[in-house]
């Protein structure tokens, strides 16, 4: 009894480890835009990771696992265009499904800001204007799948002053409310199944 308890409890375990991970990234996407295999404990198809994963916990009841990862860019949340229009475009984010925003509006670019760009940060209008619309511009991705461009602000009258501007983390999407209380039940749920099924198979009833 004692021996089979201990293999029961060290499977279960082991199942949590294995399948959280797609537990939590189906509850994710079902409110965000984001991928499935982005928000995964592994690299993604372009060797990419959105965050990290780390368990701990040697016994059923102190099982745990802990999301950690920085504020993502907007591409991976529908944005369009993918990259800047020299006749000018309005840049639309989606992070939340059915729920596409405009970020913002930039006019057709001068032939000075179409030579410019990829060498300095561009601003639209006046330089004495506190900021700058939000624009696409390269991040000097070299490496293939990776992305091009992402949107930057300048933030003040100097034209150095720039951000990139960012969303919502993974731990972000994964605490949101709602998914948080679907991540709770859906583990409850499969988690008393696999211990079920565990016990089941070592003959405990």
């Amino acid at each position: 009894m004692q021996r089979n308890t201990e293999r029961i409890c060290r499977n279960t375990i082991s199942d949590f480890q294995k399948r959280v991970p797609s537990w939590v990234a189906k509850e994710v996407t079902s409110i965000y835009t984001i991928k499935k295999q982005e928000i995964r404990p592994t690299k993604n198809q372009n060797g990419i990771k959105v965050g990290n994963i780390r368990f701990s916990g040697r016994t059923i009841g102190s099982c745990s696992i802990v999301y950690t990862g920085e504020a993502l860019t907007p591409t991976h949340f529908k944005m369009t265009p993918k990259e800047p229009r020299g006749t000018g475009y309005t840049l639309n984010v989606e992070i939340v499904k059915g729920q596409k925003k405009t970020w913002g509006k930039t006019k057709k670019l001068s032939k000075k800001q179409r030579k410019n760009i990829g060498r300095n940060f561009t601003k639209q209008g006046s330089q004495n204007s506190p900021q700058s619309p939000k624009m696409l511009m390269p991040t000097g991705n070299r490496q293939e799948g990776g992305t091009n461009y992402i949107p930057f602000q300048r933030v003040s009258q100097n034209r150095n002053s720039i951000q990139s501007l960012k969303t919502v983390s993974l731990p972000q999407m994964v605490d949101n409310p709602q998914v948080h209380q679907n991540i709770e039940t859906a583990i409850y749920t499969h988690m008393n199944e696999r211990l079920a099924h565990h016990m089941r198979r070592y003959g405990i009833r």
